[in-house]
């Protein structure tokens, strides 16, 4: 089992950037696990929310939380639903503070990619590329 998260602060792109890790492998031939799909309630451009991807016996679960913080234990107890559900990797992301932190140290293997900061609208895209490509160097 194994955690990937992507930190930063808050309104940095960490959905958008979930979001494009998540189209890249359905590109890639991952599908969606039957009955798991499930939005996290908040209405943002890119939706917070949960799935699981399958491809080649590697089962990844998906947690798009970004800023939505309800509950300060809720990103922790998803991914634990996640890894109950037999994902062998799961990526997130979370805002960069030791609460967060913890919530994703506690399952031991973890990486923690800290979300690139853009220096304006016109390089949001390449920056959000960019990490996404190293979450998915990590799986």
């Amino acid at each position: 089992m194994k955690v990937i998260s992507l930190r930063g602060p808050e309104n940095s792109g960490k959905s958008h950037t979930i979001n494009t890790v998540y189209s890249y492998l359905i590109r890639e031939g991952f599908t969606q696990v039957p009955d798991n799909y499930r939005d996290l309630g908040n209405f943002q451009r890119d939706k917070d929310f949960t799935d699981i991807l399958s491809k080649d016996k590697l089962i990844i679960g998906i947690v798009g939380l970004g800023d939505y913080q309800k509950g300060i234990n809720r990103l922790q107890r998803l991914i634990d639903n996640l890894f109950k559900q037999g994902c062998m990797v799961v990526i997130c992301a979370s805002r960069n503070n030791a609460v967060f932190d913890n919530m994703v140290t506690v399952f031991g293997n973890y990486v923690f990619i800290d979300k690139t900061m853009s220096t304006g609208n016109s390089n949001n895209r390449i920056v959000n590329a960019y990490d996404a490509q190293q979450i998915v160097n990590h799986i």
